[in-house]
């Protein structure tokens, strides 16, 4: 006991956590630096394809393009738990740069397509790859942070997701610029997909070695790093919170799908995509209408993807800060609400640029503290799993909805599109204020004891509550 109260001792141990500390961050951000260009080529590449010719070179006619990326969106969604299941038996370090290095293959693979039937195979394997990538990075971070550091890292991640459709604009008026390597059919557009798909597989294949495996066994920590690591999630938080506790598979999926925080997290996700899938595919063809060239338009695609991933870390720190979620999303729906009303009210273009800024800056940071809210609130690991692709799964429901109100018939103005996202944003606040005024009245009812009863069980099954257990309080 009077080593627990030398200052000296503690200062020690307080250096060491801070030193563990530090290499997980440093590993993280290694994660994340090839995590930012891998998912640049499948961000906006199609849509910075479209708009350089590729629906005339391989003969997509009315509503073909649309169907492709509806397709997309439907393999993505169903691949996103079994994948999260299969990186709970493979190991996070090992699945992850598997499914990079595929959608990679298939990104590269979609240089030679010649017609809609090629079209829609590359799509819909390509969701299959990619729709365990954002609910299995949620996960991996997860089991590296306290609860509530993850909303920061995660707003990171997603800010490099962002700043990919920066990056993925610049490249893209680079490629168009250059002669195409002979024996592939014409079409300036397919250097896009051959560049992007060999630097996808390459960091893809340098993230076998790069990415650390679980806390427990990783070799970037010695033995007394792992210690603290581990120690460092089994004392976050309330009792049930630590990373140990585990569930049976068919109780973890019971627990995701009837709790009330991953659901109303999932359909304001779905709520979400819709609006940054539809920015995100259609901002070239909404910058062409304006009456700028094809590389014009894709350069201009670049200051509102920077500008909003810039705000979106910063909306993460502070909702880190202050242990918040909802009132941050409260803050920024406005935002995306200001931008579209400004799309459906006027012809002037660079009012409607400024509009494109706004919805930017409100759509994109509304995904991480989505992500986090839910991951946050689901507890032991297993449970987590389920919740994060389960919110992810639901989510990418939204954009198979936008690929159907932005109709070439409605180019370039879209008024239909930008009238349904205006009211998804509106639905979204109201849910947000449902699930912040269902969480206070939950953690009311623990305070008082009204969940105590769920103690009255055996030792293992208080050990299996996690999120359920009457200390745990939930993030609001």
């Amino acid at each position: 006991m009077e080593s627990e109260k030398d200052p000296k001792l503690h200062g020690v141990r307080k250096r060491r956590r801070s030193s563990s500390e530090s290499l997980i961050g440093a590993y993280y951000r290694l994660l994340l630096s090839y995590t930012w260009l891998t998912l640049l080529s499948n961000r906006t590449n199609v849509g910075n394809a479209k708009v350089a010719g590729l629906e005339k070179d391989i003969g997509l006619v009315g509503y073909q393009y649309n169907i492709g990326l509806s397709i997309f969106y439907i393999t993505y969604a169903l691949s996103e738990v079994p994948s999260n299941l299969l990186l709970k038996r493979i190991g996070a370090d090992k699945w992850i740069p598997i499914l990079v290095t595929g959608f990679g293959l298939v990104c590269f693979c979609t240089t030679f397509i010649k017609n809609f039937a090629g079209f829609m195979v590359v799509r819909a394997l390509l969701g299959l790859w990619e729709g365990g990538m954002m609910p299995g990075v949620a996960f991996y971070l997860s089991t590296y942070y306290k609860r509530h550091e993850l909303v920061f890292r995660i707003g990171i991640f997603v800010s490099a997701s962002s700043l990919s459709g920066a990056f993925g604009g610049l490249l893209a008026s680079g490629l168009l610029k250059i002669p195409q390597v002979k024996g592939i059919p014409s079409g300036a557009w397919r250097n896009i997909f051959l560049v992007e798909g060999i630097i996808t597989m390459a960091l893809g294949l340098a993230a076998f070695y790069f990415l650390p495996g679980p806390a427990e066994k990783t070799k970037f920590l010695n033995e007394r790093e792992r210690m603290i690591a581990i120690q460092r999630l089994m004392k976050d938080g309330d009792e049930g919170n630590t990373a140990g506790s585990q569930t049976a598979k068919g109780d973890s999926w019971w627990r995701a799908f009837k709790s009330l925080n991953t659901w109303i997290c999932a359909i304001c996700f779905l709520l979400n995509n819709m609006t940054v899938q539809g920015i995100s595919l259609f901002m070239p063809t909404l910058m062409k209408g304006m009456g700028y060239s094809t590389i014009q338009s894709q350069l201009r695609t670049v200051p509102p993807y920077v500008v909003a991933s810039v705000f979106s870390i910063g909306i993460a720190y502070g909702s880190f800060r202050s242990g918040r979620r909802g009132m941050w999303l409260l803050f920024i729906v406005p935002l995306v609400i200001a931008g579209l009303s400004i799309l459906l009210g006027t012809s002037n273009s660079q009012a409607k640029y400024a509009g494109i800024f706004l919805i930017a800056m409100g759509a994109f940071p509304q995904g991480p503290i989505l992500l986090s809210w839910a991951t946050n609130n689901s507890a032991p690991n297993t449970v987590r799993a389920v919740s994060s692709a389960l919110v992810v799964a639901v989510g990418t429901m939204g954009p198979i909805v936008t690929s159907w109100i932005y109709l070439p018939s409605d180019s370039p103005r879209y008024p239909i599109a930008n009238s349904v996202q205006l009211g998804a944003q509106g639905a979204f606040f109201v849910l947000v204020c449902i699930l912040i005024l269902h969480n206070m009245r939950e953690n009311r009812r623990r305070a008082r004891g009204e969940r105590d009863y769920r103690l009255n069980a055996s030792e293992e099954e208080v050990a299996r509550l996690g999120s359920l257990h009457p200390n745990f309080r939930l993030v609001l």
